[in-house]
């Protein structure tokens, strides 16, 4: 796409008239550089989408951010669907870490997440660590490969009596505040010197 960038102008200026309101086409040029990534971000979004189908090299850029930003939408939808479904059996085991992301920071991100002027923005910081390193993940890219991380962890430590992670976990923290790891790697790790 780096090649035909002169061809991604009119998106951005058109999202530009929408973001003023249509009062006007002056912004910032840091405004202008986010919008200008809000429309790569959904053309990446188009491309990963239907690597085969409609993101060839011969579609015009409108219909691939187009594209891109119902790929988007869609993938809003679903991470919504996968936190809902994960809510009502949800268990942080006193990991304040998981618990503030998971019942604080998700919703605020599904409160404040703009997918039309920045929807490369992932709006808030996951402090509780996944196995899976999301650093090349962005926007709801990365929300969605974070709970798709928790619902496995979940399913794992679901495995276990009730009560017996919490207190495999109690045994090397002395409080809440250090819990600082991912809950599958620790247990892990418990269950291994235990052997």
């Amino acid at each position: 796409m780096n090649d035909r960038m002169e061809e991604l102008l009119p998106i951005v200026g058109r999202l530009a008239r929408r973001y003023t309101g249509m009062d006007s086409t002056s912004i910032s040029y840091e405004k202008a550089q986010q919008l200008m990534e809000a429309v790569l971000y959904c053309i990446r979004e188009a491309e990963l989408a239907s690597p085969n189908g409609v993101a060839s090299r011969e579609t015009p850029p409108g219909e691939l951010y187009e594209a891109g930003k119902a790929a988007v939408e869609r993938k809003v939808k679903k991470a919504l669907e996968l936190y809902h479904q994960l809510l009502p059996d949800f268990c942080d085991y006193g990991n304040p870490y998981l618990s503030d992301t998971f019942f604080k920071g998700i919703p605020l991100f599904f409160q404040w997440y703009d997918l039309e002027f920045e929807p490369q923005s992932t709006v808030i910081t996951l402090d509780y660590p996944v196995l899976k390193d999301l650093s090349s993940y962005s926007g709801i890219d990365r929300i969605y490969e974070f709970l798709v991380c928790i619902a496995q962890e979940q399913r794992f430590l679901g495995t276990f009596p009730e009560g017996y992670v919490e207190g495999l976990l109690r045994s090397c923290y002395r409080d809440a505040e250090d819990m600082t790891d991912n809950l599958c790697e620790r247990v892990k790790s418990l269950m291994a010197k235990r052997e």
